[in-house]
């Protein structure tokens, strides 16, 4: 009896494996695994090849809020990206370390996004990711459209241009060798920071010396919410912003190398123009 049950269960066994199995699915569309990732792929995608995006999307209130409504949120690890089974996962710098090599060891396409601090390097990284994600129509037209906004709005640095200070909640300005202080040369202002790169609100210097005009952005953002308690909310610094010419930008418009920084020089450079013609 024992025999035959061991038989019966063996002749159940080979029957099963002789079954063929359901092939996995193809890999479709694309996911998003951070802030500036979701910005590019919401901007060049049609929504029915997006999977997903990333939790960061709804941080990015102007944006990308309201073309991800109905999208799955994705956090970035290797498990639930292959549980898509994407064709292409792009990214900034979302994910774990090595994380593109182990997409690609899927035969997931990792479209790694660049740091761009120029704005004249905006149009052939557009067109760059639009080429790898097959989407070069669109691409095309969101560079073109950049490429005649900066060439609409470019301004010839002189010594004196007027002075602008950038400010964020976080307690940030920058300066020289940044895509945001790019965006203040180009736009016809010099930056109140004259080091390159990041640092500090200067409250006090401000106060000896108040620029001409400022730009505030990330005021918005969810993100920073827990940054008001800084600098950026000193009395002088909301006197400053009520009395000197003010262009206030969402964060989605700076936070990444893309065409939003089209509407932040736009903005930017017709605060210029109007100050040009203030009595």
């Amino acid at each position: 009896m024992r025999r035959a049950a061991i038989l019966s269960a063996a002749a159940l066994a080979g029957c099963t494996s002789a079954l063929p199995t359901a092939a996995p699915p193809p890999p479709y569309g694309a996911v998003s695994l951070d802030y500036c990732a979701d910005q590019m792929v919401l901007g060049l995608l049609p929504k029915n090849k997006i999977r997903a995006v990333s939790p960061e999307a709804d941080s990015d209130l102007s944006f990308s809020v309201p073309l991800a409504r109905g999208l799955p949120r994705l956090r970035p690890s290797l498990e639930n990206i292959a549980a898509l089974s994407p064709r292409y996962a792009v990214r900034s710098y979302g994910g774990s370390p090595g994380i593109d090599r182990q997409l690609s060891a899927l035969g997931i396409t990792v479209v790694q996004l660049n740091y761009v601090a120029k704005l004249d390097d905006i149009p052939s990284e557009i067109r760059r990711i639009g080429l790898e994600l097959n989407a070069k129509p669109r691409a095309a037209r969101l560079a073109d459209g950049f490429a005649a906004t900066l060439a609409d709005n470019r301004r010839p640095a002189t010594a004196q241009a007027p002075t602008l200070l950038y400010a964020t909640p976080g307690d940030v300005t920058t300066g020289r060798d940044s895509l945001v202080g790019d965006l203040i040369s180009i736009a016809g202002f010099k930056s109140v920071r004259e080091a390159p790169g990041w640092g500090t609100l200067p409250i006090e210097a401000m106060v000896r010396r108040p620029p001409d005009a400022m730009l505030r952005a990330f005021f918005d953002s969810r993100r920073y919410q827990q940054d008001r308690w800084s600098s950026s909310a000193h009395p002088r610094l909301r006197h400053l912003t009520a009395k000197v010419p003010t262009a206030t930008l969402p964060g989605s418009a700076l936070a990444c190398g893309n065409w939003l920084a089209g509407d932040a020089l736009q903005q930017l450079a017709d605060l210029r123009r109007g100050m040009d013609k203030a009595p």
